[in-house]
């Protein structure tokens, strides 16, 4: 079932400048795993904060859990069925100690005392925080301070969360902690998890990557029918997961390699089975 839908979907900043987003017409499944890849520039950012209403269309709709975003006196459904967690952490945060931050957005739903501390309580559980309930947000790092912003969205009860780039400004450790919280929410909790991301190690973990490229759609399928088109990929200004590209490489070189390799355990198979035999 479908839970976004995009059809004809433009977007234009200003009347004078250019399209940003190019009529795409797309459906996110219920449920479902998605990341989004693309060059700068591309349209990503923008697309994101139109699947969950903080842009409206300049053309074309987009519905969210049936909820036309352009209809006003819906607004504020779609924003609680839709959540977004931005690049930086530190723009999201709003109060200086870690519960009241993640209890701000139950308050302003006028949620009873009770429901406010359950649903706070439940949010850090999810993304681990729950030690740090008392502590000051601005002495955390970048990833907890990222599961903080993460658990101020669950807090509102929504259906879907965006992720937009929010592992780019994070060490390696922030980013495995945000993308374990990506698949704990998506597989255990059932929630619509899409990610805006550079990373593709993060990319490899989706059910389904849609790559832009210039406002548009170029390319939707699982990760192995995406990183499997390589030099479509390198011809937009994308890279492929390491692995990917050494699997490239190797059938460059003569080797009969299959493609859309993506862990290091399956190329290390595929090796195995040549070894000795030369190039085929």
């Amino acid at each position: 079932m479908s839970f976004i839908t995009c059809r004809g979907l433009t977007f234009s900043y200003s009347p004078e400048s250019r399209v940003v987003i190019n009529g795409i017409d797309l459906e996110i499944e219920k449920g479902s795993y998605t990341a989004v890849l693309g060059h700068n520039g591309c349209g990503k950012s923008t697309l994101a904060k139109l699947m969950c209403g903080i842009l409206l269309p300049t053309g074309g709709s987009v519905c969210v859990g049936g909820i036309d975003t352009a209809d006003a006196e819906r607004a504020y459904e779609v924003r609680r069925k839709c959540g977004m967690v931005f690049q930086n952490p530190d723009n999201q945060l709003v109060a200086s100690i870690v519960e009241d931050d993640v209890a701000f957005a139950p308050e302003n739903l006028g949620l009873p005392r009770g429901e406010i501390r359950r649903r706070v309580d439940e949010a850090l559980a999810t993304v681990d925080m729950s030690g740090y309930a008392k502590h000051s947000a601005n002495k955390l790092s970048g990833g907890q301070k990222q599961r903080v912003a993460i658990a101020g969205v669950l807090a509102m009860g929504p259906e879907c969360i965006i992720f937009d780039e929010a592992t780019a400004m994070l060490d390696p450790t922030g980013r495995q902690e945000i993308n374990a919280a990506m698949k704990r929410l998506n597989r255990e909790m059932g929630l619509t998890v899409i990610t805006i991301t550079h990373y593709m190690s993060e990319a490899v973990e989706a059910d389904r990557i849609i790559v832009m490229d210039h406002g548009a759609v170029a390319a939707d399928g699982s990760p192995r029918e995406i990183f499997s088109q390589v030099e479509k990929l390198k011809a937009i200004s994308l890279s492929v997961p390491q692995v990917t590209e050494l699997m490239y490489e190797m059938e460059l070189d003569g080797f009969a390699m299959p493609r859309g390799i993506l862990h290091a355990m399956e190329a290390a198979d595929e090796i195995e089975k040549r070894a000795g035999g030369g190039k085929k």
